[in-house]
C-alpha cells in the first residue's frame, strides 16, 4: 500500500515514520506549515527542517501552508494536499488524543484514503522505551506551562531528564511523553537516518509571563554516519 506520512519532526510523528518504512511503501511526508502558533492538529516548531529528513530518506516531501488559526481550513488543506499525494493513506504519529484522531480520520475519509496510526494508545512507558532503547537522539523544543522550565528547552530527551519532568509536574503521566502540548520535541538522530542532523545555529524564545516558549532551530547540517539498520521490534 501506498502512504504518506504526516511528519512534524517531533519524536512521535519520526518514529511512525519508522514503523511505516517497514510495513507499508512510502511514497512522500507531508508537513504542515501554519501561521498560527497554537494549532489543535498540527505541531508547529522547527518543522521546515523536516524537509533535510525527506532529502536524507530519499522521499518526497510536500509542505502544506495554512494561514488561518480555524480548525476547518485545517482540516480542509490536509485533505486537498491527500487528493495530491496519490497515496492510499495517511500515517500519523497520534497516541492520545480522540480529536486530533478523529479530524485526521475526517481529512482522510474526503480524500477516499484509509487512516492509520500505529502508535495510537501506546502507553508512555512503551513508547519512551522503545525511542530510548533504540537511540533516537530527541531535544524538547518548547514546554508549555505545566510547571515545566526555560531551562529544559534544546535539552536531549534521556531518563534523567524524564524522572526531573515527572518530579516537576507529578500529576501528569501524559507530561512525560508531551502528549497534550506540555513540551513538543525535535530528532536530531534516529536508527534509519543515514545522517545525524547538527544544529548550526539556535535561539530560545521565553515568555516569563505565561511561562512558556520554544527553542528555535535556524540553521543545521547534515552529518554523515555509517549505517547499519537492524530489524526493527514491533510486538
Amino acid at each position: 500500500m501506498k502512504v504518506s506520512c504526516l511528519v512534524s519532526g517531533g519524536k512521535d510523528s519520526v518514529l511512525a515514520l519508522w514503523f511505516a518504512l517497514h510495513q507499508f511503501d512510502v511514497i512522500s511526508i507531508l508537513t504542515v506549515k501554519s501561521t498560527c502558533p497554537d494549532s489543535l492538529l498540527f505541531h508547529i516548531p522547527n518543522c521546515e527542517h523536516v524537509s533535510l529528513v525527506a532529502e536524507m530518506l530519499g522521499l518526497l516531501h510536500q509542505t502544506i501552508w495554512i494561514d488561518k488559526c480555524n480548525i476547518n481550513d485545517e482540516v480542509r488543506s490536509l485533505k486537498e494536499a491527500l487528493l495530491e499525494s496519490g497515496a492510499e493513506a495517511i500515517i500519523t504519529g497520534g497516541i492520545r488524543s480522540e480529536f486530533q484522531r478523529i479530524k485526521f480520520n475526517r481529512a482522510a475519509l474526503r480524500a477516499n484514503l484509509k487512516c492509520y496510526n500505529p502508535l495510537w494508545r501506546l502507553t508512555p512507558q512503551i513508547l519512551l522505551t522503545q525511542l530510548l532503547e533504540s537511540k533516537f537522539d530527541i531535544i524538547i523544543t518548547s514546554v508549555s506551562g505545566m510547571g515545566l522550565r526555560k531551562e529544559f528547552l534544546g535539552k536531549t530527551i534521556t531518563p534523567e531528564l524524564i524522572e526531573t519532568i515527572q518530579q516537576t509536574v507529578p500529576e501528569s503521566e501524559l507530561t512525560i511523553i508531551g502528549e497534550g502540548g506540555e513540551f513538543e520535541s525535535f530528532v536530531l538522530d534516529a536508527p534509519f537516518f543515514p545522517a545525524r542532523i547538527k544544529i548550526i545555529e539556535s535561539k530560545i524564545h521565553w515568555n516569563e509571563f505565561r511561562e512558556e516558549g520554544y527553542y528555535e532551530i535556524k540553521r543545521v547540517k547534515k552529518i554523515p554516519k555509517k549505517f547499519s539498520q537492524k530489524p526493527i521490534q514491533t510486538d
